[in-house]
């Protein structure tokens, strides 16, 4: 059990190696040759075939055509017309799929191979489109501008009255405007197994008419993006003029707020006061107002009253109102009497 679970383990590692190994492979494959979707392609077999040979195509692992000798030629796999009279293949209406290795095999009648050649590896392209061309008019330059359509391109080309200008390999070119008045330009645009060309266009930016601004901003129209932006910038300023007004607005109402808390506790103050006096003047300083509340809320008014006299005796009171005290009369003894 342990034995076949190592040799399991085993084979699998041996298959992420290997698949990892083809991946790398497929990443790193160079093309032989070059052919367009649709189109026709033929791949030379590059050998003098011989009536008794046994021929075979395969596309990567799989035959596509076996042809063999004998008192009539037998097709085992594929068409009499899939080769030419030499021999090579022949790839009609091609397609994505048709992509891959090509390699041939060439046997005598004894099963002995005459053939020690390496695959031929054909890429298939989807044809450039015909570019479009446009021309900016900025103050005195010119500037031509080669748009590809959406198949991917490897080379640009730019030519000035059909002759070709040497350095020229990016999408825009610039001129003066006032050197290049009645000069033809186009651009071309090729991958490695097709090209196309614009057609060509002359500049009119030396004209009374052309306008000194550019045609395009950021990819749009240029009376259409300084609208945008214009649109923006004023949208921006009207945001920020509604948010400056919103913080007056709430300073402004936090302090009314403030003042207003302040008077209405000043406001409860002086009435509180006034209740406490009030309280105070009709039942009493002693027995109602506590000697803090006399002192804050029942002040009494010492210009009137004067100073504050200091305390008498009640004897002495008594003498001031009364007049002085008579003595007491002494208790005489009564003599006892016997019996």
């Amino acid at each position: 059990m342990r034995l076949t679970l190592k040799m399991a383990a085993s084979i699998i590692v041996f298959l992420f190696f290997f698949c990892c190994c083809l991946t790398s492979t497929d990443a790193q494959v160079t093309c032989d040759a070059h052919a367009l979707v649709g189109e026709t392609f033929v791949v030379p077999l590059n050998h003098k075939l011989q009536k008794l040979e046994n021929l075979r195509w395969k596309h990567n692992r799989t035959k596509i055509f076996d042809r063999r000798p004998g008192k009539t030629v037998t097709i085992v796999v594929g068409k009499q017309d899939d080769v030419d009279g030499n021999g090579s293949l022949i790839l009609r209406n091609l397609k994505r799929s048709s992509e891959g290795y090509y390699l041939p095999q060439v046997y005598d009648d004894s099963g002995l191979s005459l053939l020690n050649t390496q695959p031929m590896y054909l890429c298939i392209l989807d044809p450039v489109p015909k570019p479009d061309l446009k021309i900016d008019c900025a103050l005195s330059n010119v500037t031509f501008t080669c748009i590809p359509g959406p198949t991917p391109y490897e080379t640009v080309e730019w030519f000035q009255n059909d002759n070709p200008l040497p350095g020229e390999n990016a999408k825009t070119v610039r001129r003066l405007a006032s050197e290049v008045t009645q000069d033809l330009f186009k651009c071309k645009v090729s991958n490695q197994a097709s090209s196309m060309s614009s057609e060509s266009v002359k500049q009119n930016c030396t004209s009374s008419s052309a306008s000194i601004f550019p045609n395009d901003l950021y990819g749009q129209d240029f009376t259409t993006m300084v609208s945008i932006l214009a649109s923006l910038g004023g949208l921006a300023l009207l945001l920020i003029i509604i948010l400056f007004v919103c913080c007056i607005r709430a300073i402004k109402e936090k302090q009314k707020q403030e003042t207003e808390e302040e008077e209405l506790r000043l406001g409860w103050a002086n009435s509180e006061r006034e209740h406490q006096q009030h309280h105070c003047g009709q039942t009493g300083a002693h027995k109602h107002c506590s000697k803090h509340q006399k002192a804050r809320s029942c002040p009494r008014n010492h210009a009137q009253d004067g100073p504050p006299r200091a305390p008498q005796d009640s004897q002495a009171v008594n003498a001031h109102t009364h007049g002085p005290a008579h003595p007491k009369p002494r208790k005489t003894a009564v003599p006892l009497q016997t019996m």
